[in-house]
């Protein structure tokens, strides 16, 4: 079926699958242009759809950039989960989940925090509720899978490390993403050395370090 002939969608399945191809393609768009310059018309284009059709699905191009995001979210959240499964678990496999979903999505920082600025004033609420509601119960899943793991963290602390992973990932971005520059540097001119970041191996130190910590602290209420 060629683009043009797409069908209008009627059954639920079917307009559960028209959405998720909007969705695909808002995300190739970005791996293209992280920044997300893109309009709407340019995804309608990508999906094979009319621009009108689209707005069937989604608010504004503010809450496809947010479906894309919740999507990217639910990798991040599986990878672990599948970190988390392995025998005998440990701070390294969580990193390297981490580091390896990150990878294959260069894009998943900017894109977080242009949606974290969207909920506020571009994304209708019953969506914005809906999004935090879901990242919401992944936390709270995922983080009691934590505290079976380890007994000795009291409940709501496996939650409060994946938020806290999160944080220590995203603010460590901001700062690789805007190396502090001095006005008038000449070119070629290199940063000190104390304020160079490698992101990738700082964070995967850093993520195993969070996490180890907090495990200790869990094993020092058992002793």
């Amino acid at each position: 079926m060629t683009r043009g002939q797409i069908k209008r969608a009627r059954a639920p399945e079917d307009k559960t699958e028209r959405r998720a191809v909007i969705v695909r393609a808002a995300e190739a768009l970005l791996r293209r242009d992280p920044s997300a310059s893109f309009a709407v018309g340019e995804i309608a284009r990508r999906a094979g759809l009319a621009k009108g059709t689209v707005y069937l699905y989604f608010g504004s191009r503010e809450e496809m950039l947010l479906a894309v995001h919740d999507a990217q979210m639910e990798e991040l959240f599986n990878a672990l989960e599948r970190a988390l499964a392995r025998p005998k678990v440990g701070a390294d496999a969580v990193a390297r989940a981490v580091l390896d979903f990150l990878r294959h999505r260069p894009e998943f920082f900017r894109l977080s925090t242009s949606c974290h600025g969207a909920l506020e004033d571009s994304v209708s609420p019953p969506v914005a509720r809906c999004h935090r509601e879901l990242v919401a119960a992944r936390l709270t899943e995922i983080g009691r899978r934590i505290e079976v793991l380890h007994p000795g963290m009291r409940p709501g602390e496996g939650a409060t490390l994946l938020k806290n992973s999160y944080a220590l990932m995203l603010g460590l971005w901001q700062l690789a993403a805007s190396p502090l520059r001095v006005s008038g540097a000449a070119p070629g001119e290199q940063e000190p050395e104390a304020l160079r970041i490698n992101f990738e191996s700082q964070l995967g130190v850093a993520l195993k370090d969070l996490w180890n910590a907090a495990v200790r602290r869990g094993q020092g209420r058992l002793a």
